[in-house]
């Protein structure tokens, strides 16, 4: 969607403009954005994250010691640019701003501002009820105050109460109009927190009510929630006068987010149990592919290693190995110590083949290489280097030191096979090495081969 004549029309009207992405990202503003809000001239780009926009609008009405919170103030204000859905009021460099603010089908968020602050632009059709209510003291005033159905306060220009309605003193447990009489939302807050006697929920609940509070000094109309001891949230809505006379709206919203934290808690527990599930899930399955003892592949994931093999186009190798003299090692020592040299075969076999090459333990002291995309001669190759890293090798095992050696039978494959034939016929070609001398490589001729 193109907004540029929207922009140029609502300039033309004195409202200002700005657009965002759905990723708060700043797309297009007009000349009375700029006007409204001029720490952002020279400053504002397309690209720019609205976060780095409150930045700039934060630091220039921030007191030092509000500074700490300003990044609190920027992740609720994000909150407000994605969340809002009926406009606020607030007063920027001696203006009073009304902002709307409307979602778009593409996903763009457009925010308009108003200048309310000449009598003329309090004066139309839908003038806020703040502007209705001239004079919030008087007894008409008291009593509409009484029959709003929520709690409700009066605030003076310090942000003490003067006057708290029937519905407000219950709903935060006091016992009279008085209790509150001349005391901050804040004070009550704290005190209710200081009673339930949860230092850590106390202090979270401290910076939590300090910047909703500054929060709802600043933007009049834009609810924010205060949580209170014992599962309850009010919802409160600061509303301001022309005059300068400010009140609040309260209302009990805790059964709705005992809901949403029950769905949420839900939702948490479900994913957990997933996330444990899956875990089990990779781990069984390891556990089935995998040889317990040396973490190599294992008989059962041998298949799949050769049906993902033979699909690939090309010739590929299978090195059957089977260890000279181990015997002896379980003779001489017992098997645990057996167990122990077998391990380190395994990482030595790791470190005789390519990253992409998988080995296998079939279990005792035979092992299996795979090979992807090589000929004779190069399997040739590989299964010398394993016979020569074998046998020069000094295996240690419970304080002593065993001499083991190793004998190779190469099979070449392309497309699919029977892998019980092709570790027979490796298996053939590795008894071959055994009687001609061990600690050698013989590759499996099949009787074609040996024709030709």
């Amino acid at each position: 969607m193109d907004y540029r004549l929207t922009a140029t029309l609502l300039d033309s009207l004195g409202l200002a403009m700005c657009v965002f992405d759905a990723d708060d990202r700043s797309v297009l503003w007009n000349t009375s954005f700029l006007r409204f809000f001029p720490e952002h001239d020279g400053h504002l780009h397309a690209g720019e994250h609205y976060g780095d926009n409150l930045r700039r609008f934060y630091r220039g009405r921030l007191s030092p010691e509000d500074m700490v919170h300003i990044d609190r103030y920027i992740a609720d204000g994000i909150q407000r640019n994605r969340n809002q859905t009926r406009p606020y009021v607030f007063q920027h460099r001696g203006r009073w701003l009304r902002v709307s603010s409307l979602a778009q089908p593409d996903g763009h968020r457009v925010r308009v501002w108003l200048n309310l602050s000449t009598a003329e632009a309090w004066q139309h059709d839908e003038r806020p009820p703040d502007v209705l209510m001239r004079d919030l003291q008087s007894p008409d005033a008291m009593q509409m105050l009484e029959d709003v159905g929520d709690g409700a306060v009066l605030l003076d220009t310090q942000d003490r109460i003067l006057y708290a309605n029937d519905r407000f003193i219950t709903m935060y447990g006091f016992a009279t109009k008085a209790a509150v009489a001349g005391r901050t939302f804040a004070d009550l807050v704290l005190d209710l927190w200081d009673e339930s006697g949860v230092p850590r929920a106390q202090a979270r609940s401290n910076q939590d009510l300090s910047a909703a509070l500054f929060d709802g000094s600043v933007f009049a109309g834009a609810p924010f929630e205060v949580p209170l001891p014992g599962q309850r949230w009010m919802r409160v809505t600061m509303n301001r006068t022309m005059g300068g006379q400010t009140y609040a709206f309260h209302s009990d919203i805790s059964p709705s987010k005992r809901q949403e934290l029950r769905l949420l808690q839900a939702e948490r527990h479900a994913r957990e149990r997933e996330q444990e599930l899956r875990m089990l899930t990779d781990q069984l399955r390891d556990e089935t592919h995998h040889d317990a003892l040396t973490g190599l592949h294992n008989r059962r994931a041998l298949q799949a290693q050769l049906r993902d093999l033979a699909s690939n186009p090309g010739t590929h190798g299978l090195l059957f190995i089977d260890l000279d003299g181990f015997k002896s090692v379980n003779d001489m020592a017992g098997h645990a110590a057996g167990d122990e040299v077998l391990r380190q075969v395994a990482g030595l076999l790791r470190g005789s083949v390519r990253t992409g090459d998988t080995v296998v333990r079939l279990g005792g002291d035979e092992f299996v290489v795979m090979l992807g995309h090589c000929d004779a001669a190069q399997a040739h190759a590989v299964g010398t280097k394993v016979v020569q890293a074998v046998g020069t090798q000094e295996f240690n095992a419970h304080g002593q030191g065993f001499r083991i050696g190793a004998s190779v039978g190469v099979r070449i494959f392309s497309g699919t096979q029977d892998m019980e034939g092709l570790l027979r016929d490796a298996d053939i070609a590795c008894y071959a090495a055994k009687r001609n001398g061990r600690a050698r490589v013989e590759i499996h001729h099949r009787p074609a081969d040996a024709a030709s």
